[in-house]
């Protein structure tokens, strides 16, 4: 049985990355479709660390606070002596949690099962009619000029339905084996890592759920006992030198082995969740689409686990091609504007290759019992990848401070380590509270930038201390489509000429300067910042000149 149907948007797989991409493609009006191989969702933890900077994509989304109620702060990992296992040895933070700053008010790591994670997703993805569709393969697809034809089966049992599906664009989303980027022909240029693990999720009791419990190390037996959000359950780990295979196949095997490792028969094991016979790979594509056809997350790059970046990297990458693909759909935008896609997130993926590679390596090679391990394990700042910026992209414009171009160019830093400070075109844009709506009456709450910002328009902050001087700047932003533009005027803190400008959104005043040393801008200099849809700082500029520069790169259909 064959049937034909059309739609602007194809995603397969229904991880984290397909998941949110079509959230944010949903978000912006977009009509999409989700395909997913397996006749079941994903069960078990995997890439269970959450970054504060998907922490802040998913405020973008509207998914966090549901985020924050299942999951966990990240826990102090334990080490034990052995024999014995019992006298713990050390207990330290991978990641020390930190005091909520005013520019990044979700700092600390949040540790959410992958399988809620996507749950939630699924939720919100719902409100817009899109619903993941399960058994669902894609088999093949055809690139023309302006469109793709996909070819997919859904199983029923043992009945199977053919379907030709004519998209506007694909995107693979569907992880390291996955279709898509097998037939457009890429190469996985990388390496395979000669460490074995085998990764699970058992029920248990005998262990307290406040800390991470390690026990040896890769040289011999190594056990790791992770709780998790439900109760009685642990995220387990097990390496070194022991019979993979067996343990893997074999229940009572695998649960002597963690005895053996632990040294504790106090532990009561029940039954396993799911598991996982893993080895690392380290492997990355050169680019991340051709075409109508895109690739994003495991699809397009895959590593270890070291430093929790894999999930929340591929989340990124989602949410940096969700925004651009839904302007071109949309006929707002050129499709060259999605060759940006690639341009910025291959220097990202490629120095986190590098980057969690090291970290890994260093990690394996911790010794006995602990020793060592506080520095093997620790995760140093950038692993929170608020750092991660595009100032080298074509599409972000800074008259403040110019990227340089040429022999004398700045090398990229791709994860913002190298010490530099001050906000530049191409950053993470930070939060700031405080803000003072202007003529909101005396009940006005105070709000935040990130209370104004969202993922599907681009948000203008005008600081000035004279609204004179944003006439003209306010006047440009007409020549684009008000829904995707959200103008704010800034006044600094202490002004008294707070005028409600017509052609502003919003006005309000910067209370407590919050916003004003966010983005280093004195009180008495003018300057507009440009927030994109993904929570970049696409341009600072000082005037109309700079806008429509910015915006040329963006709507060049219409502008």
């Amino acid at each position: 049985m064959t049937s034909t149907s059309s739609l602007p948007v194809l995603i397969a797989g229904s991880g984290p990355c397909g998941l949110a991409l079509a959230l944010t493609l949903a978000k912006n009006g977009v009509k999409v479709r989700v395909i997913e191989k397996d006749s079941q969702f994903h069960l078990g933890q995997r890439g269970a660390g959450i970054q504060p900077r998907t922490l802040e994509v998913y405020n973008l989304l509207g998914v966090l606070p549901d985020v924050y109620a299942r999951g966990l702060p990240l826990t102090q990992m334990c080490f034990y002596k052995l024999p014995g296992g019992v006298e713990p040895l050390k207990a330290f933070y991978m990641v020390p949690p930190e005091e909520p700053t005013l520019s990044v008010p979700y700092i600390n790591v949040w540790v959410l099962g992958q399988f809620l994670a996507e749950e939630i997703l699924r939720n919100h993805l719902k409100k817009y009619g899109c619903e993941v569709e399960l058994s669902t393969e894609l088999k093949s697809f055809e690139q023309h000029d302006d469109h793709v034809t996909a070819h997919i089966v859904k199983r029923n049992g043992q009945e199977e339905i053919e379907e030709t599906v004519t998209c506007n664009w694909l995107v693979g989303a569907d992880g390291a084996k996955g279709i898509v980027r097998k037939h457009l022909g890429y190469t996985f240029r990388g390496e395979t890592l000669s460490q074995q693990l085998v990764f699970g999720e058992i029920e248990l009791k005998g262990l307290s759920q406040d800390v991470w419990h390690i026990w040896g190390d890769m040289s011999t037996n190594f056990v790791m006992l992770r709780p998790v959000e439900t109760e009685g359950w642990f995220s387990f780990g097990i390496g070194g030198s022991v019979d993979f295979e067996r343990i893997f196949n074999d229940y009572d095997a695998l649960i002597q082995c963690i005895r053996d490792g632990t040294g504790r028969n106090d532990i009561e094991f029940g039954k396993i969740i799911w598991k996982s016979d893993w080895r690392a790979n380290v492997r990355m594509v050169d680019q991340f689409g051709e075409g109508r056809v895109f690739l994003a997350g495991d699809a397009a790059h895959v590593h270890s686990p070291a430093g929790g970046q894999g999930m929340n990297s591929s989340v990124q990458d989602a949410f940096n091609l969700g925004w651009k693909l839904a302007l071109v759909e949309k006929g707002l935008a050129p499709a060259s504007l999605l060759s940006t896609y690639t341009e910025e997130r291959i220097p990202v993926i490629r120095h986190m290759l590098g980057e969690t590679t090291k970290l890994y390596h260093s990690t394996m090679a911790a010794t006995r019992e602990g020793k060592g391990a506080e520095v093997a394990w620790s995760r140093g700042p950038q692993f929170k990848q608020l750092g991660i910026n595009y100032r080298w992209s074509s599409i972000v414009v800074d008259e403040r401070n110019p990227h340089k171009t040429g022999e004398d160019c700045e090398p990229l830093d791709a994860y913002g380590v190298d010490g530099s400070t001050g906000l530049r075109a191409g950053d993470r844009a930070p939060d700031a509270p405080g803000l003072v709506p202007v003529n909101a009456g005396a009940d006005a709450k105070l709000t935040s930038l990130f209370r104004t910002f969202g993922s599907t328009y681009h948000t203008v902050l005008f600081f000035t201390p004279d609204p004179s001087n944003v006439t003209l700047a306010l006047e440009s932003l007409k020549a684009y489509p008000a829904e995707l533009i959200l103008s704010a005027i800034v006044y600094p803190k202490g002004t008294s000429n707070t005028l409600v400008i017509g052609h502003a959104d919003k006005c309000f005043v910067d209370g407590q300067a919050h916003a004003s040393a966010a983005y280093g801008i004195s009180a008495l200099e003018t300057m507009i910042v440009i927030v994109r849809p993904d929570g970049i700082v696409g341009g600072i500029v000082r005037g109309a000149g700079g806008l429509k520069q910015y915006f040329r790169g963006i709507f060049s259909t219409i502008a």
